[in-house]
């Protein structure tokens, strides 16, 4: 592997350079082949000491220079001015045959500047978490960094109690945050600023440069595949459950699992994360969340871009969420083509959902049967809705086993619930990870049947629904 540091380099000012601390004692607990694949690892390297040794910090290859980076953001609505990567390091950045570029990035690598009251290490159980949900993600067509691998150690970490250290090797084109900018502009670093956004329009919206005004063709970039990711987290259901500016990625992608967690019953209040007493990043919250957060870039980049360019870009934003999220659900209804009267169609089933506390996965996927069997299935609340889709069926451009196919092809039979990764969590605290592996594997593929994982599919029993995450997980 061919490893280069142009964030670094570039933009020292951002950087702190120190080495990892690695795991005691470690043991490779799982690793993703089609993460490996992107940077040109096969499985047999993927399981060798080479692996190992990086994903628990003990080794570095010719070229990497770790260091932690600074950043300030919005955390609930109010501003700090810093955070940092307080248990992250930065590896530098593989170069494929292709010519892509992919940071790798250690979490709970140690101590860093930025840790403030923290100790610098990850848990077992919130690696099992991110790398599980990075995966799924990817999976389910969402952007986000991707896991590669994940290791555990023998020293012991004190959160709520005390738990296995673990550390995670992950993935991205980049992993800058609107809260590099932020952290950039209030401290009026003028220069470091200007040359964080020539670093950008370089190496990530090249296609912005010919523009008029390439920061403002970069921010319209930035918040179309904001507007894409977060209109594919609604559709999927997951709530990321701590949206702070510093956990957004100028590359849209979803970053920084934490309290996230996937809808049981459909709630669209749903709050997830259990320290977000006012519901400010609840389900239904996200899009416009996601606004106001990228309106804090744009505050960020308001010397090279004035309030009277950026305005039209929050219109811009909510007809793209729209338009994405009309797509989606179109698709995951079986129809080939939006109709006006879908937007009701889709309100009506989202009500239904709602009133009769229904598995939301569950439900969407039940629409992947004969509609003349599911009328005789369904209760009564259903009954009113089940004529409308019937009717709407009859002006679609497909035929009934097209449609269902459409269906089984756009709502995954298996997701990510939070109570499936309680149960791997729980067993691997015990040193067992193969129904983690399992569970892996299966999320690889959500959207067909698999062999032995009909366990996967089962909605929640009592006790793991809607469960609310800590942000230490």
């Amino acid at each position: 592997m061919e490893f280069v540091n142009r964030f670094s380099n570039e933009l020292p000012e951002l950087c702190h350079h120190q080495q990892p601390t690695p795991l005691k004692d470690p043991e490779l607990v799982v690793h993703s082949h089609a993460a490996a694949e992107l940077i040109g690892l096969d499985s047999e390297f993927m399981a060798g000491e080479q692996a190992l040794g990086l994903s628990a910090g003990s080794l570095l290859i010719d070229g990497m220079q770790p260091a932690s980076t600074v950043y300030a953001g919005h955390q609930f609505g109010g501003y700090s001015p810093q955070l940092g990567d307080g248990r992250a390091l930065l590896l530098g950045e593989v170069k494929t045959a292709q010519g892509d570029y992919w940071e790798l990035q250690l979490k709970g690598s140690g101590l860093t500047p930025f840790s403030r009251q923290g100790d610098g290490k990850a848990v077992l159980r919130s690696s099992i978490r991110e790398f599980l949900a990075s995966e799924a993600m990817a999976a389910l067509g969402i952007a986000t960094t991707r896991a590669l691998s994940l290791s555990v150690g023998s020293g012991l970490v004190q959160r709520e109690r005390f738990e296995k250290e673990a550390m995670l090797l992950r993935m991205a084109p980049s992993h800058i945050r609107f809260g590099h900018f932020e952290y950039l502009y209030y401290q009026q670093q003028t220069q470091p600023l200007k040359r964080l956004v020539d670093f950008c329009l370089a190496h990530y919206f090249s296609d912005c440069l010919s523009a008029e005004n390439p920061v403002l063709a970069m921010l319209e970039q930035v918040v179309d595949s904001t507007a894409l990711m977060i209109a594919k987290w609604q559709a999927e259901g997951f709530c990321h459950g701590v949206m702070n500016t510093d956990n957004m990625s100028i590359l849209g992608l979803t970053i920084d699992y934490g309290p996230y967690g996937f809808l049981d019953d459909y709630n669209p209040g749903h709050i997830c994360n259990h320290s977000d007493h006012h519901g400010r990043y609840a389900f239904n919250q996200q899009p416009a969340v996601g606004l106001w957060n990228l309106q804090r870039l744009a505050q960020a980049l308001s010397d090279y871009v004035p309030s009277a360019k950026s305005e039209p870009l929050w219109l811009r934003y909510q007809q793209k969420i729209n338009q994405h999220y009309q797509s989606l659900m179109l698709n995951k209804l079986g129809f080939s083509q939006w109709q006006d009267s879908d937007e009701q169609l889709v309100g009506l089933l989202l009500k239904v959902i709602a009133e009769q506390k229904a598995d939301y996965q569950q439900s969407l996927r039940a629409l992947a049967q004969p509609i003349d069997r599911l009328t005789k299935q369904l209760a009564e609340p259903w009954q009113a809705w089940l004529k409308l889709y019937a009717e709407r069926s009859q002006q679609n451009g497909l035929d009934e086993q097209q449609r269902m196919l459409t269906v089984k092809q756009h709502v995954p039979l298996y997701v990510l619930r939070n109570y499936l990764a309680q149960q791997v969590i729980e067993q691997a605290e015990d040193g067992s990870y193969a129904q983690l592996r399992q569970l892996h594997q299966v999320l690889d593929n959500p959207f067909t049947e698999q062999d032995d994982a009909q366990h996967f599919a089962e909605p929640p029993p009592a006790w793991g629904k809607c469960l609310e995450i800590s942000c230490s997980s």
